[in-house]
């Protein structure tokens, strides 16, 4: 049976200006999944075939990548399964659309969803007329259940983690129970599926990369419990895969892809100190001679000093925290994050030191949040300016389907489900705020406020970073987010 997995356009925001083009890690690992059990699908990426292209899909929605008529004619008439990835919320409406289209050229085809939005909203997506099944949370083994008896409705209902409907039409769930405890036995992600010189051509990566890079998974999981968060595609399963096990992905990568940067997308790279300083000291050891960062965050009151020596010795240029807010309030009984301050400026300190480059993410907006909590995060910024922060960024927060947050706007009659909501094809700065005590105007002049204070504070303090990231546009180097936006934004207007 021939599978198609596709990734989908992207929606499209006039000042999105950086969007990253990243390979389809999920896709890849479905893909050598796949291969591994006798079949052979074929991947197709929308964005990377066609990134300038933007196109209008009705007057709510736009996309980036190749058209849907185009991704349909890339799709052979004799397939029989085809995947689509959907990991963001707010991108389902573009996603759905696709589906039917779809579903028109091929009535009699079988259509799959995964990711994080059809995980967390299983029944609602599979009752859509154009999907078929919708595998929940981690779908290795899923899919390859789903290829082999996608017509037999005895085995259907046995597969774990999957939503599928019955022969009469009715949406039926089986929840996901199992879970891969070995990360070793599973297949490195296919990356001979994806066209994998477009993605250095465009240069838009998750993370400021130089030269060849790639995503990389060495653990899976967050245990932590932030009510911002969704648990939909691990539910908070933290596993991790051996020291050796992720340097023979690496080395793998180095030797048939040449390629010499590796993004650690983890939920949290550091949490096991043990294996943490193992990956790294094998790194040294063998001397490979990589580049690696983590733009996905560390946590900062598991990171200590001996950790960021080690990374930084064993090639790590870049680290992401995640203090999400400067207000202890918020910290400690809205998010629930269970961080002290001091932790993230203690990391952001030492890494600056040891020649790390350090980016924060913070988060605004929030339910119950207060215009005097954003000033305080603002204010919390600036002090992680002084001791050495290279960038920020303040997003607005977005209720994810899953999370403590998302039930209790739902709950409390303030979230309908209208995924467009969550975002703007016109503009970013547009997007509403979800707190009853700061409006969206109000918002979106704190977010201006906070990156103006924090980059006249890296100034004041660090002129000489500052100078240097200057002297690095110029060049069109982007060892920085901020860099590679401006480079970004350069290209666009001349």
């Amino acid at each position: 049976m021939k599978i198609i997995l596709i990734s989908p356009p992207q929606m499209f925001a006039k000042s999105r200006v950086a969007a990253g083009v990243n390979p389809p890690l999920g896709l890849m690992y479905l893909s050598a999944s796949l291969r591994n059990n006798g079949y052979n699908p074929k991947i197709i990426d929308a964005v990377v075939e066609a990134p300038n292209n933007i196109f209008k899909i009705d007057n709510e929605l736009s996309g980036r990548g190749l058209r849907f008529r185009d991704i349909i004619s890339r799709i052979p008439k004799d397939v029989g399964l085809i995947g689509i990835t959907n990991l963001f919320s707010f991108s389902y409406p573009l996603v759905r659309r696709l589906t039917y289209e779809i579903k028109k050229n091929f009535p009699e085809k079988k259509i799959v969803l995964g990711g994080a939005h059809p995980s967390a909203t299983p029944i609602e997506t599979v009752s859509e007329a154009s999907i078929d099944f919708v595998i929940i949370s981690e779908g290795d083994l899923t899919i390859v259940e789903l290829a082999g008896n996608i017509d037999n409705s005895t085995v259907l209902s046995k597969i774990d983690g999957l939503a599928y409907k019955s022969e009469n039409g009715k949406p039926v769930f089986n929840p996901k129970t199992r879970f891969i405890e070995d990360l070793d036995s599973v297949a490195f992600p296919d990356r001979n599926a994806v066209p994998i010189e477009l993605y250095y051509e465009i240069g838009s990566p998750h993370g400021p990369c130089q030269g060849r890079w790639t995503p990389i998974l060495s653990s899976r999981g967050c245990p932590y419990q932030c009510t911002f968060c969704t648990p939909n595609l691990w539910d908070r399963r933290y596993r991790v895969r051996s020291a050796k096990n992720v340097l023979d992905e690496i080395e793998q990568c180095k030797n048939e892809f040449n390629i010499t940067e590796f993004l650690f997308e983890d939920e949290n790279f550091t949490i096991n100190k043990k294996r943490t300083l193992e990956v790294c000291n094998t790194i040294i050891n063998k001397k490979l001679n990589i580049r690696w960062q983590t733009p996905n965050g560390i946590r900062a009151s598991v990171t200590d000093e001996e950790m960021l020596d080690v990374m930084r010795k064993s090639g790590c240029h870049h680290i992401t925290v995640a203090p999400e807010s400067g207000s202890e309030r918020v910290l400690n009984e809205i998010i629930k994050k269970q961080q002290d301050k001091d932790d993230v400026t203690r990391v952001v300190m030492y890494a600056s030191r040891v020649g790390l480059k350090t980016a924060a993410y913070f988060v605004s907006g929030l339910p119950g949040e207060t215009v005097d909590d954003v000033e305080m995060s603002i204010d919390y910024a600036c002090t992680l300016a002084k001791e050495g922060l290279d960038e920020i960024a303040f997003s607005r927060f977005v209720p994810l389907p899953g999370s403590e947050l998302y039930e209790k706007l739902v709950r409390e009659g303030k979230f309908d489900g209208s995924w467009l909501k969550l975002t703007t094809t016109d503009d970013l700065s547009l997007e509403e705020s979800f707190s009853e005590h700061i409006s969206t105007e109000e918002l979106n002049r704190l977010r201006k406020k906070a990156y103006l204070r924090f980059y006249l504070t890296k100034v004041f303090y660090h002129p000489f970073k500052v100078f240097k990231s200057i002297i690095n546009v110029l060049k069109k180097k982007g060892e920085l987010k901020t860099e590679r936006t401006l480079i970004t934004m350069l290209k666009k207007y001349n």
